[in-house]
């Protein structure tokens, strides 16, 4: 018999016990804040104090260090995103190059564990890239668009033709000998030889300039595939 009362009793205190927690005007004690700047406003919270965000719907932990959504998706510090949101949102900050110093303290120290001291890289006119050997995390490279130049072109033999105009003339002293006509009564006489050969002058030597235009213009190109311009964002925490 004082077994069985023994267990009504423990029965009771336990139904007591759950209908504590499970009173109705405890699930209103969860503190209310209306925007991100209110909620990380509050003055040193304890890791696991909650808070239910109006303007998003969300419950939301401290966890020590930042204030991050009760949801079944969780994000971690450093996650990357692309959206078409145009400024910082629930913990995802715009990847614009600004400072570190700019963030708030808890968004600052989760940018320096994850080794950006002094400034978030800028995602502008980037595609994201897995490092190389030589690459650390946040370095940039490449360009955005290219110029040529001539190393840069095959090798490409260019022909031309120059006009006719090369007509030209070249005087040619003809040669004189002196022959004695067999004739006793005939003087010496001159004239011209009938054989023999007469070489004209080197005075002929002549150029020509020939210039073949690419019809180039040196105009730069892009280098992008065809794409969709979205924002890039990081994940810090609030």
């Amino acid at each position: 018999m004082k077994t069985s009362t023994l267990i009504v009793l423990i029965v009771l205190s336990f139904n007591s016990i759950l209908n504590a927690q499970i009173d109705a005007n405890s699930l209103l004690s969860i503190p209310t804040v209306s925007s991100n700047a209110e909620m990380t406003g509050i003055s040193s919270p304890s890791s696991g104090s909650l808070v239910y965000h109006s303007g998003e719907n969300k419950i939301y932990m401290y966890d020590g260090t930042s204030w991050a959504a009760l949801k079944k998706e969780t994000n971690s510090f450093g996650d990357i995103k692309y959206g078409v949101q145009s400024a910082d949102h629930n913990g995802w900050y715009l990847l614009n190059g600004r400072a570190t110093s700019t963030l708030s303290a808890a968004a600052q120290t989760n940018a320096t564990n994850l080794g950006f001291t002094t400034n978030l890289p800028n995602a502008q006119d980037r595609v994201l890239k897995h490092p190389s050997a030589t690459d650390n995390i946040g370095d940039t490279g490449g360009q955005t668009t290219t110029t040529l130049s001539q190393n840069n072109l095959p090798n490409v033999n260019f022909t031309g033709s120059t006009s006719t105009d090369g007509n030209h003339t070249h005087t040619i002293p003809r040669t004189t000998g002196s022959d004695q006509v067999r004739h006793s009564s005939d003087d010496t006489r001159t004239f011209y030889n009938s054989g023999g050969t007469t070489t004209t002058s080197t005075s002929g030597n002549h150029s020509h300039t020939v210039t073949v235009n690419s019809g180039g213009t040196g105009q730069s190109f892009e280098r992008y595939q065809p794409y969709l311009v979205v924002n890039t964002f990081i994940y810090l925490g609030l």
